[in-house]
Protein backbone atom coordinates (compact mmCIF):
# COMPACT_ATOMS: atom_id res chain seq x y z
CA UNK A 1 0.00 0.00 0.00
CA UNK A 2 2.86 2.35 0.82
CA UNK A 3 4.45 1.62 -2.55
CA UNK A 4 1.24 2.59 -4.34
CA UNK A 5 1.11 5.85 -2.40
CA UNK A 6 4.73 6.64 -3.28
CA UNK A 7 4.09 5.98 -6.97
CA UNK A 8 1.05 8.24 -6.83
CA UNK A 9 3.06 10.99 -5.18
CA UNK A 10 5.86 10.90 -7.75
CA UNK A 11 4.18 10.02 -11.05
CA UNK A 12 0.74 11.64 -10.85
CA UNK A 13 0.49 15.44 -10.92
CA UNK A 14 -1.03 17.11 -7.86
CA UNK A 15 -4.31 18.11 -9.49
CA UNK A 16 -5.01 14.60 -10.80
CA UNK A 17 -3.94 13.12 -7.43
CA UNK A 18 -6.61 15.21 -5.73
CA UNK A 19 -9.36 13.95 -8.07
CA UNK A 20 -8.11 10.37 -7.78
CA UNK A 21 -8.04 10.59 -3.97
CA UNK A 22 -11.53 12.09 -3.84
CA UNK A 23 -12.83 9.42 -6.25
CA UNK A 24 -11.35 6.54 -4.26
CA UNK A 25 -12.61 8.09 -1.02
CA UNK A 26 -16.13 8.37 -2.43
CA UNK A 27 -16.05 4.76 -3.60
CA UNK A 28 -15.05 3.68 -0.10
CA UNK A 29 -17.89 5.66 1.50
CA UNK A 30 -20.65 4.74 -0.98
CA UNK A 31 -21.57 1.35 0.57
CA UNK A 32 -22.03 3.03 3.94
CA UNK A 33 -24.45 5.57 2.47
CA UNK A 34 -26.27 2.77 0.61
CA UNK A 35 -26.75 0.83 3.86
CA UNK A 36 -27.74 3.84 5.95
CA UNK A 37 -31.54 4.05 5.26
CA UNK A 38 -32.30 0.40 6.17
CA UNK A 39 -30.09 0.73 9.25
CA UNK A 40 -31.81 3.89 10.43
CA UNK A 41 -35.28 2.41 9.89
CA UNK A 42 -34.38 -0.64 12.00
CA UNK A 43 -34.83 -3.13 9.17
CA UNK A 44 -33.41 -6.58 8.97
CA UNK A 45 -33.75 -7.14 5.25
CA UNK A 46 -32.60 -10.55 4.06
CA UNK A 47 -32.14 -9.23 0.54
CA UNK A 48 -30.07 -6.02 0.32
CA UNK A 49 -32.34 -3.05 -0.25
CA UNK A 50 -32.12 0.68 -0.38
CA UNK A 51 -34.56 3.16 0.99
CA UNK A 52 -37.23 2.70 3.63
CA UNK A 53 -40.38 0.62 3.89
CA UNK A 54 -39.55 -3.06 3.48
CA UNK A 55 -40.43 -5.72 5.99
CA UNK A 56 -43.82 -4.25 6.88
CA UNK A 57 -46.52 -6.11 8.76
CA UNK A 58 -50.28 -5.80 8.83
CA UNK A 59 -51.09 -5.24 12.50
CA UNK A 60 -54.77 -5.98 11.86
CA UNK A 61 -53.76 -9.37 10.46
CA UNK A 62 -51.76 -10.06 13.62
CA UNK A 63 -54.74 -9.08 15.75
CA UNK A 64 -57.03 -11.33 13.71
CA UNK A 65 -54.69 -14.32 13.96
CA UNK A 66 -54.19 -13.89 17.70
CA UNK A 67 -57.97 -13.80 18.19
CA UNK A 68 -58.64 -16.86 16.02
CA UNK A 69 -55.72 -19.11 16.99
CA UNK A 70 -55.96 -20.95 20.29
CA UNK A 71 -53.39 -22.07 22.85
CA UNK A 72 -52.78 -25.41 21.09
CA UNK A 73 -51.73 -23.62 17.90
CA UNK A 74 -47.94 -23.66 17.58
CA UNK A 75 -47.58 -21.31 14.60
CA UNK A 76 -49.14 -17.88 14.13
CA UNK A 77 -49.43 -18.92 10.49
CA UNK A 78 -47.50 -20.81 7.82
CA UNK A 79 -46.13 -19.22 4.68
CA UNK A 80 -43.77 -20.11 1.86
CA UNK A 81 -40.67 -18.04 2.59
CA UNK A 82 -38.64 -16.44 5.35
CA UNK A 83 -38.88 -12.97 3.82
CA UNK A 84 -42.63 -13.01 4.43
CA UNK A 85 -42.38 -14.62 7.87
CA UNK A 86 -39.51 -12.62 9.40
CA UNK A 87 -41.29 -9.28 9.97
CA UNK A 88 -44.17 -11.09 11.71
CA UNK A 89 -41.81 -13.12 13.89
CA UNK A 90 -39.95 -9.96 14.88
CA UNK A 91 -43.14 -8.00 15.55
CA UNK A 92 -44.97 -10.70 17.56
CA UNK A 93 -42.21 -12.92 18.95
CA UNK A 94 -44.30 -15.90 17.84
CA UNK A 95 -43.35 -18.81 15.59
CA UNK A 96 -44.24 -18.60 11.90
CA UNK A 97 -43.66 -21.69 9.74
CA UNK A 98 -41.78 -21.20 6.47
CA UNK A 99 -42.49 -24.28 4.39
CA UNK A 100 -40.21 -23.19 1.56
CA UNK A 101 -37.14 -22.13 3.49
CA UNK A 102 -35.34 -18.86 2.89
CA UNK A 103 -36.59 -18.00 -0.60
CA UNK A 104 -39.65 -20.23 -0.71
CA UNK A 105 -38.11 -22.69 -3.15
CA UNK A 106 -37.09 -25.49 -0.78
CA UNK A 107 -39.37 -28.33 0.18
CA UNK A 108 -38.70 -27.97 3.89
CA UNK A 109 -41.71 -30.07 4.90
CA UNK A 110 -43.68 -32.77 3.11
CA UNK A 111 -47.37 -32.36 2.36
CA UNK A 112 -48.08 -35.43 4.50
CA UNK A 113 -46.33 -33.93 7.54
CA UNK A 114 -47.96 -30.53 6.98
CA UNK A 115 -51.42 -32.13 6.83
CA UNK A 116 -50.65 -33.84 10.15
CA UNK A 117 -49.73 -30.49 11.74
CA UNK A 118 -53.03 -29.07 10.49
CA UNK A 119 -54.93 -32.09 11.80
CA UNK A 120 -53.22 -31.71 15.20
CA UNK A 121 -54.22 -28.02 15.31
CA UNK A 122 -50.61 -26.79 15.25
CA UNK A 123 -51.19 -24.76 12.06
CA UNK A 124 -54.54 -23.10 11.39
CA UNK A 125 -53.70 -20.41 8.84
CA UNK A 126 -51.59 -20.17 5.69
CA UNK A 127 -50.50 -16.80 4.28
CA UNK A 128 -49.80 -16.89 0.55
CA UNK A 129 -47.81 -13.89 -0.64
CA UNK A 130 -46.65 -13.05 -4.15
CA UNK A 131 -43.32 -14.67 -3.21
CA UNK A 132 -44.81 -18.14 -3.44
CA UNK A 133 -44.13 -21.13 -5.59
CA UNK A 134 -46.85 -23.46 -6.74
CA UNK A 135 -45.70 -26.70 -5.12
CA UNK A 136 -48.03 -29.49 -3.96
CA UNK A 137 -48.44 -28.00 -0.50
CA UNK A 138 -49.50 -24.57 -1.81
CA UNK A 139 -51.88 -26.25 -4.28
CA UNK A 140 -53.39 -28.21 -1.38
CA UNK A 141 -53.85 -25.02 0.67
CA UNK A 142 -55.56 -23.29 -2.26
CA UNK A 143 -57.82 -26.28 -2.92
CA UNK A 144 -58.81 -27.21 0.65
CA UNK A 145 -58.21 -24.02 2.62
CA UNK A 146 -60.88 -21.38 3.04
CA UNK A 147 -59.98 -17.86 1.95
CA UNK A 148 -60.35 -15.38 4.75
CA UNK A 149 -61.88 -12.15 3.57
CA UNK A 150 -59.26 -9.43 3.79
CA UNK A 151 -61.90 -7.14 5.30
CA UNK A 152 -61.87 -9.45 8.34
CA UNK A 153 -58.37 -8.25 9.12
CA UNK A 154 -58.46 -4.62 8.06
CA UNK A 155 -58.33 -4.61 4.28
CA UNK A 156 -61.05 -3.89 1.75
CA UNK A 157 -60.31 -6.52 -0.92
CA UNK A 158 -59.92 -10.29 -1.03
CA UNK A 159 -56.20 -9.85 -1.52
CA UNK A 160 -54.46 -7.63 1.00
CA UNK A 161 -51.88 -5.27 -0.46
CA UNK A 162 -48.67 -4.21 1.21
CA UNK A 163 -48.70 -6.70 4.05
CA UNK A 164 -46.27 -9.40 3.02
CA UNK A 165 -42.60 -9.57 2.34
CA UNK A 166 -40.84 -6.50 1.05
CA UNK A 167 -43.79 -4.22 1.71
CA UNK A 168 -45.63 -4.30 -1.62
CA UNK A 169 -47.03 -7.74 -2.17
CA UNK A 170 -50.46 -9.16 -2.72
CA UNK A 171 -51.27 -11.77 -0.12
CA UNK A 172 -54.13 -14.08 0.74
CA UNK A 173 -54.85 -15.68 4.08
CA UNK A 174 -56.36 -19.18 4.15
CA UNK A 175 -57.98 -20.89 7.14
CA UNK A 176 -57.04 -24.57 7.28
CA UNK A 177 -59.37 -27.24 8.54
CA UNK A 178 -58.29 -30.38 10.36
CA UNK A 179 -61.02 -32.36 8.58
CA UNK A 180 -59.50 -32.06 5.09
Amino acid sequence: MTAVALVMMTLIPAKERLFLTLGVGFLCLAPGFWALPPTISGESAAVPTTGLGTGTVNTQLIKYLKQHNDKSTTYLFATTDSNTAAPYIIKTGQAVMTIGGYNGTDNAISLKKFKQLVKDGKVKYFYISSHTNNNALVKWVKKYGTKVSASAYGSTSSQAKGVGAMGSTNATLYRLSASK
